[in-house]
C-alpha cells in the first residue's frame, strides 16, 4: 500500500533492527519499517549481509540514490543503509510537502536477539 509521510519525521531518528525470521530483520525509524537486512552465507561458506531501503518509493527519486547492497559485515551494512537512508532524506526534504512511502507500520520488537543489533543470525 503507498501512502505519503511527512520526511520531517524521520529527523534525528536512530535505526533499531526488528527481527522477521532467521537472519532478517525489519530497520525501523521513526516508527516506520524503512528498509531490511539479511544474512546469507554461500555453498562456499562465504558470509553477506543483504540490506535493502523498502519504505521509500522509487517512483518519483532520482535514479542516482542507491535503495540496495551487500557488505561482509552487519555493522558495514547498516553503515550503508544508513548512508543510503540520509541521501534519500536529503533529496525528500527538498521536496514540497509529503513524498510517496510503500506503508509498513513497524511491528513489536520480537524475543530471541542477539547482540547485533536484534539480528537472528543464520547457520
Amino acid at each position: 500500500m503507498h501512502t505519503t509521510v511527512n520526511p520531517q519525521r524521520f529527523q534525528a531518528q536512530e535505526i533499531s533492527l526488528s527481527p522477521l525470521a532467521r537472519g532478517q530483520s525489519a530497520v525501523i525509524l521513526g516508527g516506520l519499517r524503512v528498509g531490511r537486512v539479511s544474512h546469507a552465507v554461500s555453498g562456499e561458506g562465504k558470509t553477506t549481509w543483504l540490506w535493502s531501503l523498502t519504505g521509500p518509493s522509487c517512483t518519483s527519486m532520482p535514479l542516482d540514490l542507491r535503495m540496495c547492497g551487500e557488505s561482509t559485515t552487519l555493522a558495514e551494512a547498516k553503515l550503508q543503509l544508513r548512508h543510503a537512508f540520509d541521501e534519500w532524506l536529503r533529496w525528500a526534504m527538498d521536496q514540497e510537502g509529503p513524498v510517496q512511502w510503500h506503508w509498513t507500520e513497524a511491528a513489536a520488537e520480537r524475543a530471541g536477539s542477539d547482540e547485533e543489533g536484534g539480528l537472528a543470525l543464520a547457520g
